[in-house]
């Protein structure tokens, strides 16, 4: 009896595992360490940055029966963290993250702030334009969205992405932005 619930229970977990989509991640880890003197003596204060960026592998359809398939490529989400050691734990604290979004040429960068957060674009490697703002709902899952293009409610999905639905007026429909 305990063999069967044992097998049974490793196919329930293999089929469970299966089903994910494979995405690869990239963490690098930055720290600095800058040395102040001061009268009271010398004190050490570290800097940490934390890159992760994530990208989905999806293959080429095409090559569904070959060894070797050609990879598609995907978009791209940096998250970076930047915190600091300045007191005397030995914890770091926030001092900012954002999270970037690369779609081909172009990318997204969200920043938090005190009421939500702040949606900046950038296009073909040119610097990043504060295009509009998110605001905290009473929902947390929600966000108000105000765009240089259009306004809406955002959320995100998920797969982390964040989507935008909002009222077209010319087609009279409700779209949705991802």
């Amino acid at each position: 009896m305990k063999n069967t619930l044992l097998v049974l229970a490793m196919l329930v977990f293999s089929f469970t595992i299966a089903q994910e989509t494979p995405k690869e991640v990239k963490v690098e880890t930055e720290i600095k360490t800058v040395k102040v003197k001061t009268e009271e003596g010398t004190t050490e204060k570290k800097l940490k940055v934390i890159t992760k960026e994530t990208s989905d592998i999806t293959l080429d359809d095409d090559d569904i029966n070959k060894v070797n398939q050609n990879r598609l490529k995907s978009d791209i989400i940096v998250e970076k963290t930047v915190m600091i050691d300045n007191d005397a734990d030995s914890k770091y604290d926030v001092l900012s993250k954002q999270t970037f979004y690369k779609l081909g040429d172009s990318g997204y960068r969200f920043s938090p702030n005190k009421k939500g957060f702040d949606i900046d674009f950038s296009s073909e490697n040119a610097k990043f334009k504060q295009v509009g703002n998110a605001w905290n709902t009473s929902s947390n899952q929600y966000y108000i969205v105000n765009e240089s293009m259009y306004s809406g409610i955002g959320h995100f999905d998920a797969n982390g992405n964040f989507v935008i639905e909002y009222y077209n007026k010319d087609l009279d429909v409700v779209e949705i932005k991802t």
